[in-house]
């Protein structure tokens, strides 16, 4: 048998903080400078962090919060924790606190609020939250709050009387270049992977079909490396990686779909069918096919979700509008 070439695949993971960020110099810089305030106990400008999946917007953010802010600030991540409940419940049992469960939002918050103590909450998948009043109620209390989100625009379903209260600090991730996700990967083979077991050519190949999307790139480097052991070979070869290849796909296409809310899943299956349609029709079919009502103003948002995750594109413009599946 020969030695393994997976030596810690926990760096591959999405849980994994760096120790080294790559091509995030100016969202690092703008975070921290937000943040700063909170070393000498002053309130913090809160933060609107958005990009496409796989940008790098949670693991920096977990990355300075780690080194900076470790004692006075907590992470939750709101695609499991969706409730005002569950929210203030992970936020307390980070904390330390005895959540038995029974207790009300309300009766949690006091809890909270009653201890002074000031903390930076980050609210990763903040777009999943089913009561956005629970921002309100945070802000109202004097913590310093981030919501991370993959769209620049779901802030409009906020309440104008929340928008206002946290006064946003909008920081964009926009999508890693080649070279960016080829040092990425280059930093985690060299934790991660035996030396010598993956060629620099392969490396270039995954990521130019990571598509700027880290996570693909790390996952294809996963499967492809935890392959090529199971077949006892000394390294990666093109083969491992072709069929890692498919798996990432197929699991950023999940990733994705989760993202979705009822309609954009039934919308989607519709469009998937069809493979193209307009615009008109595509809506009307949804009429036809959903018992749930939807606005046209809400169909358009819903859309402009979908093909911002990289889900749909939009061919023409207007009354010749076309959408079409991209995976």
């Amino acid at each position: 048998m020969t030695e393994p070439i997976l030596v810690d695949e926990s760096v591959f993971d999405e849980t994994f903080v760096p120790e080294k960020l790559i091509g995030r110099k100016g969202q690092i810089e703008e975070i921290a400078r937000c943040l700063k305030p909170a070393k000498v106990g002053k309130s913090i400008k809160n933060l609107y962090i958005y990009g496409l999946p796989g940008a790098g917007k949670s693991i920096v953010t977990k990355w300075i919060l780690k080194e900076h802010f470790g004692k006075i600030s907590v992470y939750v991540n709101c695609w499991r924790n969706t409730t005002s409940h569950k929210i203030v419940a992970e936020i307390m049992s980070q904390l330390g606190y005895v959540v038995h469960g029974k207790e009300s939002t309300s009766e949690l918050l006091k809890r909270l609020t009653k201890s002074g103590r000031k903390l930076i909450i980050c609210l990763d998948e903040s777009d999943h939250i089913k009561e956005t009043d629970i921002l309100y109620d945070l802000a109202r209390n004097s913590y310093g709050m981030i919501l991370i989100s993959n769209h620049a625009f779901s802030l409009s379903k906020i309440d104008r009387r929340i928008k206002s209260g946290l006064f946003l600090q909008e920081v964009e991730f926009k999508p890693y270049n080649r070279e960016e996700i080829l040092e990425i990967l280059k930093e985690r083979v060299s934790f991660g992977l035996r030396p010598y077991s993956i060629s620099e050519r392969l490396l270039s190949i995954i990521s130019n079909i990571s598509n700027g999307d880290a996570r693909v790139g790390l996952q294809t480097l996963k499967i492809a490396a935890k392959d090529a052991e199971s077949k006892d070979l000394k390294t990666v070869t093109i083969e491992e990686v072709k069929v890692a290849a498919k798996c990432a796909r197929k699991y950023r296409l999940s990733y994705l779909l989760g993202k979705l809310n009822d309609h954009q899943k039934v919308i989607y299956e519709i469009l998937k069918k069809a493979g193209k349609m307009s615009s008109g029709q595509l809506f009307e079919e949804y009429k036809k096919t959903s018992k749930q009502s939807l606005i046209d103003r809400s169909y358009r948002n819903y859309m402009r979700n979908m093909e911002h995750i990289g889900l749909v594109r939009e061919l023409g413009n207007r009354r010749w509008r076309k959408y079409e599946i991209v995976i």
